[in-house]
């Protein structure tokens, strides 16, 4: 969280502002685990108009001292006023007459003489303003319906940053999307640069990463309605396609789905687009829990059990209503036509089960006819939507591709649910999945697969279904299976000559002490577990090299992560050890393909206003580790080849043992003295 603080400087009237702020208004913050700048920090910067700006409308809290009639202070205080409507805190030492416009205004008021005395009441009071969020401006208490600007338009991601996150997802790699979204908290524009970490981890369907990045973006803004909706979405995911949670554990995810979008569709500020995606979420919520209704049945009674659930006519009712939001928007619309031509598909081919809860048979055929009135109209409506939607991408400059895909696959929907005839449905679908080779499909295939389960317009849908497994190859492959167990691995490096206190000797029985204790580390890994492992670790000489070979030995394939690229690495880390260790290194590439972190040494532009000490090193660790928990095993053990010592500069063995043990992970630790005992 980040403060503002809007003051004067210096020693005006008496106080000595500076005393003020080092003494009372600095600790206070960090009491609170708040950053805090001021006019006078960025100065130094340039361009400090811009830069104010900035900071006053995106500061999730502005401390404003008014002690004094001071023309900047006034001046910044309106603009907070005038772009954000609560969390601006008025502090004063009264000595001095109030403000005629601000004297109805609540102040904390402080003794200049002592400012550290009324430190206990200044926490408690800006906790109380952080917890509560009244509305404090006085534009937005007499103007209500006045809505404040979004923050986020003022913290745009740096471009280098965004550039690296199109590079990470366009690669498929969600460790580094994992370590993009941790290196952007801290950062004035970290909301922004969350936003687009989780929305290429969707894409790649990466959702418990997603779930990490959209939970850190509420941590900075708790009423950012776009996280709400995407772990409304990203909580359904999870607790459907994760086979291996307790009903305990999947029934929790859904609770926490059905919360975000409570806090979408209550907000004050939600849009209509907000609003129908919220309804939209609630109906596939619902639409989840009729599919657990009639899972493992199959024909007819598969479909009785899907037609008796009240939930299928629940789900395309709240579908229907995130339509009537927003007609502009056909998501919602081409759902509830889905489900109601199941339904009405259903009644016709279970009369019986339909007949079930009505008193007579008129009454029946009544109602089904209203449900088919119902479909006509939607669909209706949604080809509108969809012709409306079409017509606005073509007048675009720049096309939205993304947008004109989903439009196109949402189109090849409507034929399904429409079209009387099977050949122009598989055309529809064969030219939208032609046209997009990475697309996610699963959507549209669960459709389908739903229908045919329920023997609903099922050769149309097979024949559907039919192109979806000839370009199966084209779509893109299946995702790689989940492995029981990931080892992730760090240890010392061989010595360097010239090293005075030994820690991995340059002597064979060093070497062979070491290949000993890894190897015992890994089959006791092995051991514990059931299911495929997989090894990430880097490439160094000495415990990284011999980690991949006793891997290689015990039959667990490995993964090998370079901070620079090969040739530069190899000089950094593996020449050091001498000829043989270059000649194992050479081996190992040419069986296992490397990633590579950085083409330098140095740290990206975005990165450089980081605060606290971080190199390539740290930055590596934090790469490999991210990269495993990305391939999302139940379990991940970190083995650490290490002397309990700290290393010879930042993001060594030491790093990555805190990195990983604070992260609750099993680590193993293999005693490096051992190596100088021999």
């Amino acid at each position: 969280m980040r403060a503002f603080i809007v003051r004067p400087f210096n020693t005006q009237s008496g106080v000595d502002f500076e005393a003020v702020q080092r003494e009372l208004i600095a600790p206070a913050l960090d009491a609170l685990n708040i950053e805090g700048r001021t006019t006078q920090e960025i100065a130094a910067q340039g361009n400090i108009r811009a830069d104010m700006f900035r900071m006053l409308v995106s500061a999730d809290l502005v401390v404003a001292d008014l002690s004094i009639h001071n023309a900047n202070v006034f001046y910044e205080l309106g603009i907070r006023h005038g772009l954000r409507n609560s969390a601006t805190f008025l502090m004063r030492a009264n000595i001095d007459k109030y403000p005629f416009d601000l004297s109805t205004d609540r102040y904390f008021v402080y003794e200049a003489a002592d400012p550290k005395a009324s430190l206990g009441r200044l926490v408690a009071a800006l906790k109380s303003t952080l917890a509560t969020r009244n509305v404090d401006s006085p534009v937005y208490e007499m103007l209500p319906a006045l809505k404040p600007p979004d923050p986020a338009s003022l913290q745009a991601a740096p471009l280098e940053f965004r550039e690296d996150v199109e590079r990470a997802r366009d690669g498929g790699y969600r460790g580094d999307l994992r370590l993009l979204a941790h290196e952007a908290r801290g950062f004035e524009w970290e909301c922004e640069g969350l936003r687009w970490v989780g929305r290429a981890q969707l894409k790649l369907r990466a959702y418990p990463g997603a779930k990490e990045t959209f939970e850190w973006l509420l941590d900075a803004n708790e009423d950012d309605l776009e996280a709400w909706q995407r772990l409304a979405t990203v909580y359904q995911r999870l607790a459907v396609e994760d086979a291996s949670l307790s009903g305990a554990a999947r029934s929790g995810l859904l609770a926490r789905s059905t919360q975000a979008i409570r806090r979408v569709l209550e907000s004050p500020v939600a849009t209509a687009r907000h609003l129908a995606e919220g309804y939209a979420l609630q109906g596939r919520n619902v639409k989840s829990e009729w599919r657990e209704a009639w899972k493992g049945k199959t024909g007819a009674d598969a479909a009785a059990a899907a037609l008796r659930s009240p939930l299928l006519r629940e789900a395309a009712d709240l579908y229907a209503k995130g339509f009537e939001q927003d007609l502009s928007y056909c998501y919602p619309g081409l759902n509830a036509m889905s489900l109601y031509r199941l339904f009405t598909e259903l009644a016709r081919s279970q009369p019986l089960v339909w007949a079930e809860p009505f008193d007579s048979d008129d009454d029946a055929r009544l109602s089904l006819k209203t449900c088919d009135d119902v479909l006509e109209q939607l669909a209706g409506a949604v080809r509108w939507s969809m012709r409306a939607s079409r017509n606005r991408l073509d007048r675009q400059a720049t096309r939205d591709e993304d947008e004109s895909l989903w439009l196109s696959m949402s189109e090849a929907d409507c034929a399904f649910l429409t079209s009387v005839k099977p050949g122009p449905v598989a055309q529809a679908y064969r030219k939208v999945l032609s046209a997009a080779p990475a697309f996610d499909t699963s959507s549209a295939r669960e459709q389908l697969e739903i229908f045919r389960l329920l023997g609903i317009r099922a050769d149309i849908a097979a024949a559907a279904l039919a192109v979806f497994d000839e370009l199966a190859p084209q779509i893109g492959a299946s995702p790689a299976a989940v492995p029981a167990r990931v080892l992730l691995f760090t240890g010392h490096m061989v010595d360097e000559e010239k090293r005075t206190v030994a820690r991995f000797p340059r002597n064979p029985e060093a070497e062979a002490e070491a290949s000993r204790l890894i190897t015992e580390a890994v089959s006791s890994e092995i051991a514990q577990t059931t299911g495929p492992m997989v090894g990430v670790s880097g490439g160094a000489c000495g415990g990284d090299l011999l980690f991949h070979e006793a891997c290689a030995r015990l039959g667990v394939p490995t993964e090998l992560y370079l901070a620079l690229p090969p040739d530069r690495f190899a000089a950094a880390s593996v020449s050091r050890g001498g000829p043989s260790w270059v000649e194992r290194f050479n081996r190992l590439r040419t069986r296992t393909v490397a990633r590579v972190l950085s083409d330098k040494a140095e740290l990206p532009d975005w990165l450089s206003d980081r605060t606290g000490p971080y190199t390539l090193w740290n930055r590596n660790n934090l790469w490999m580790l991210y990269n495993a928990l990305a391939l999302n095993a139940p379990s991940l053990t970190l083995i650490a080849l290490w002397d309990g010592a700290g290393g010879d500069g930042p993001g060594g063995t030491a790093d990555l043992v805190d990195q990983t043990s604070s992260r609750g992970h099993k680590v193993v630790m293999l005693d490096a003295k051992r190596l100088t005992s021999l």
